[in-house]
């Protein structure tokens, strides 16, 4: 391989992103590398559309979980609101949000890992209340208690970026979910 080819300068680049220290260099072969920018895993900015986008499909797929609640189909209700909603929509505002306040100079790490190193404690305890286990009940709070955080911290990183929170989305979509959980059962 050749320092010309395609798969040398993408290297290069994601080395000089990441955390790393020469210990040893005999033959000098590190002497062209950048110095580490330690910014490979720093939560980016989302554009206005990657933000509208996720609320969108955050209210949208809640509906799912409200239908499965509903119909007492507790394994695709837990796979929309525990995997879909939390790790696919609410994970990614709350890296955003943890963007925000710490200046979009921190990792948040993998799944979430280091969220509650780096939320306040009212909002990790927020965060944390919406693990339920299997009673129906349980999941209809869940479901609101993610909605609600999800409200607060999409408002905050909204604000802060500059974009505006479409919140007649999310009346509609409340309005639907609280209609839903109203209905009486055949």
């Amino acid at each position: 391989m050749t320092e010309n080819d395609g798969w040398s300068r993408t290297r290069t680049k994601y080395i000089a992103q990441n955390d790393y220290q020469i210990l040893l260099d005999k033959d000098q072969l590190t002497q062209k590398l950048k110095t580490p920018t330690y910014s490979a895993f720093l939560t980016q900015k989302p554009t206005e559309e990657e933000y509208l986008e996720l609320i969108n499909d955050f209210w949208w797929d809640t509906t799912y979980v409200a239908k499965g609640l509903w119909r007492d189909e507790l394994y695709f209700a837990k796979f929309m609101l525990d995997f879909v909603i939390r790790f696919h929509y609410l994970q990614k505002m709350v890296e955003w949000y943890i963007g925000v306040q710490y200046d979009w100079k921190v990792n948040p790490n993998k799944h979430g890992r280091w969220f509650k190193r780096y939320l306040d404690e009212e909002t990790w305890i927020e965060l944390e209340s919406t693990f339920v286990g299997s009673n129906i009940e349980d999941n209809w709070t869940a479901l609101f208690g993610m909605a609600d955080l999800f409200t607060k911290l999409s408002a905050k990183v909204g604000q802060s970026l500059g974009y505006t929170y479409p919140s007649k989305v999310e009346e509609k979509i409340r309005e639907y979910l609280l209609q839903v959980r109203r209905l009486d059962r055949c």
